[in-house]
């Protein structure tokens, strides 16, 4: 199945593309700040604010999405180059208004938040506030949009053209990057060695091409901490997500300290292996035989595993398939990984998938169809109150693919049990555990940053040190190991990304936690937070279910209910 993006545009040709962008730069021209003062001005001045970026975005997912799958054909690069370019107009033709909004005096700020009219944007106002001291002045915010199209977008561009043309040589075939990750999980060793060697041997020979894109888009970072006189890598993050510094110091602090649990789980696998340690071709080894889980098969389980917990979950997420919002299968020139791009209130989510007939891909479709849920059951917010704040980013994600572990294990008993387990242990080390390494490694990659260009070595070295504090003694690494971070987009494409998957995680097990105490009587509850959009914080929309988000007992409960849950499944039970 591939998708079907005529719900946005016809073709790649299609006039509509850019007279709705021509369409979005005429609302934002003329958009004169000094109306902000009076708050039934204000009301209009943002109601043409949202629409011009509503008519600017839509190009912008629909050029994007369209790259996705032909990211070698140079129609689809030009075409998103000519989109971004002119999304930048648009942007750049706010700025005024959003600088304004963001230093306007006390009192007429007061005036906007007490007006009925904007009642339903309060939260998206102080939103806007809280960025006042990073905010320059309207002409640096203009040239540092243009500078970001020659700067990481473009670096973020170049690094899924580049790497989306590698190919892999397994035995006699040919495989893309999704295909050779998914044989690291064949049941034959000597597959899963020849695919690791494939794998890690290129993005080791890339790697000083690789080192310099992850160079220019963590000087281009630094620059901007600066310019915005941040004072910590961390507080752009931080206030993007409606926490403290110290809360996310705190959740990275928290797991760290049960890196013991992971080398345990790898000494314990490794004796299932027959293994002292646990080679590093084997760290995804199946320890049991594996199901083949065709699209079909897996489509149902997740649709099962859905309607279970709610018949309108999985409603919606049918309605992905019946329109074909999902792009199924890896081929040449489709960008590895998987997806859920939200789209807008007036539109919908489509979701990407690489799917490799196995079980793991079936959890990728849980996990994919669980944001496309979220964006779906949003778009009954207005544009600026539309999305998932990072906290609650991979919340709907994570809590689909517990769902689907549930059916799975009442399905399973025994041995086949024991081995289902195993698999979510390694999961979860996945979703939290290496998540926290992958920040840490960002973290001090990105310090190293501040005195000179890291050579490949230095990024090999920092990540073998981050590496060996996780998994201990546990795994017998390899040479080609050393470059495995040259292979993580996320270094690429956004700055501390993979610690929301270790916050979302945390946050889904007390969700979950609270699944299982209250039954049926929570869905309208998980639902509402799914509903609520960025219409509130984070800690607001939690609150309403019971879940305490940014404190210090929050943090240690949701770390030793992880490690409860850890300590079961290691031992089979």
């Amino acid at each position: 199945m591939e998708w079907d993006l005529s719900d946005l545009y016809s073709g790649p040709k299609d006039s509509g593309i850019f007279q709705d962008l021509e369409a979005a730069l005429a609302l934002a021209q003329g958009l004169d700040p000094q109306g902000l003062l009076d708050p039934a001005q204000a009301q209009e001045l943002l109601s043409r604010y949202e629409k011009a970026l509503e008519l600017a975005y839509k190009p912008l997912n629909y050029a994007s999405l369209y790259f996705a799958t032909r990211t070698q054909d140079p129609e689809a690069k030009a075409l998103l180059d000519r989109v971004r370019s002119r999304f930048t107009e648009v942007k750049n033709r706010l700025v005024p208004l959003e600088v304004a909004l963001r230093k306007l005096p006390e009192e007429a700020f007061q005036k906007l938040l007490g007006h009925p009219g904007l009642s339903d944007l309060r939260h998206f106002l102080q939103r806007q506030r809280a960025y006042a001291p990073h905010t320059l002045s309207e002409r640096e915010e203009e040239l540092l949009n243009l500078k970001a199209l020659v700067g990481r977008s473009a670096w973020s561009q170049f690094y899924t053209e580049y790497t989306g043309r590698f190919r892999f040589r397994v035995g006699e075939k040919e495989l893309t990057e999704m295909e050779v990750r998914a044989l690291r999980r064949d049941p034959n060793p000597e597959v899963r060695r020849e695919a690791h060697r494939a794998l890690y041997g290129k993005l080791l020979a890339e790697a000083p091409t690789l080192s310099a894109v992850f160079n220019a888009v963590y000087l281009d970072y630094l620059q901007e901490l600066r310019l915005r006189g941040y004072r910590h890598p961390l507080e752009p993050v931080a206030l993007r997500d409606e926490v403290e510094v110290r809360d996310i110091e705190a959740l990275l602090s928290a797991t760290e300290g049960f890196y013991p649990l992971v080398e345990r789980y790898y000494r314990w696998k490794a004796g299932r292996l027959g293994r002292e340690k646990t080679p590093s071709e084997d760290l995804l080894a199946p320890l049991g035989k594996k199901p083949k889980v065709p699209f079909a098969e897996a489509k149902a389980l997740v649709l099962e595993a859905f309607r279970r917990f709610s018949p309108e979950v999985a409603r919606i997420a049918g309605e992905f398939f019946e329109g074909r919002w999902i792009d199924v299968y890896p081929r040449p020139g489709k960008r590895g990984g998987a997806f859920c791009s939200g789209g807008l209130p007036s539109t919908h989510p489509y979701v990407l998938l690489n799917h490799t007939d196995d079980l793991d891909s079936a959890h990728t479709l849980a996990h994919e169809l669980g944001h496309g849920v979220h964006f779906y059951l949003a778009r009954k917010q207005r544009l600026l109150n539309f999305g998932a704040s990072t906290p609650l980013a991979e919340t709907a994600s994570v809590f689909a693919e517990i769902l689907l572990d549930d059916l799975l294990l009442e399905r399973l008993s025994g041995e086949e049990r024991t081995l289902l387990l195993a698999e979510r242990v390694e999961d979860a080390i996945g979703t939290l555990f290496r998540q926290v390494m992958y920040t840490f490694f960002e973290r001090r990659s990105l310090e190293a940053r501040k005195e000179a260009a890291l050579s490949p070595e230095d990024f090999h070295r920092i990540w073998q040190e981050e590496q060996a504090r996780l998994y201990g003694e546990a795994v017998a690494w390899t040479e080609l190991d050393q470059a495995a971070w040259a292979g993580i987009p996320h270094f690429v494409h956004y700055r501390f990304y993979t610690y929301s998957y270790a916050l979302g995680y945390l946050v889904v097990l007390a969700l979950y936690g609270k699944y299982r105490e209250e039954g049926k009587a929570f869905v309208p509850k998980y639902l509402r937070i799914l509903e609520a959009g960025e219409s509130a914080s984070p800690k607001e929309i939690l609150a309403e279910a019971g879940v305490e988000l940014g404190s210090e007992p929050s943090s240690a409960t949701a770390s030793a209910s992880w490690s409860l849950g850890l300590r079961p499944s290691l031992r089979g039970e």
